[in-house]
């Protein structure tokens, strides 16, 4: 394996240890890899042979890196110090609504379905 410099630092990577040579690496893949990546990205997107396929990938991963995409799944809510006022109503209206609906659930044994309620007196026997 060839040696790997940090410019930065002037320490061949081999001399690190694991912690030390993780930071490097991750400092530098942060750094020069991020500024490698999107110029061969937008490279890749000015010329004119490339695949389409190869096109529509380093369009996605611009427009991911530049926050054009939400993220997927949960975390794709905003946290709750970023959101407006009226967010955080539409939040807190949203949850509470959730709550209730799973009280109510709770209030069954698990599998049972709902009845629907009879319009009879509570003091009628069940028989007739």
């Amino acid at each position: 394996m060839t040696a790997y410099r940090d410019d930065c630092h002037g320490a061949d990577i081999e001399d690190l240890d694991e912690i030390e040579a993780r930071e490097t690496l991750s400092r530098d893949l942060r750094t020069r890899g991020a500024i490698i990546a999107y110029q061969t990205a937008i490279a890749i997107c000015q010329e004119p042979k490339a695949s389409w396929a190869a096109k529509a990938s380093a369009v996605n991963s611009l427009f991911r890196v530049g926050g054009f995409f939400a993220p997927l799944g949960e975390d794709s809510e905003k946290e709750l110090h970023e959101m407006t006022h009226a967010e955080v109503q539409r939040f807190l209206r949203k949850a509470k609504a959730q709550l209730e609906q799973l009280q109510r659930g709770s209030d069954r044994a698990p599998g049972a379905t709902r009845r629907k309620r009879n319009r009879r007196s509570r003091n009628e026997d069940v028989f007739g």
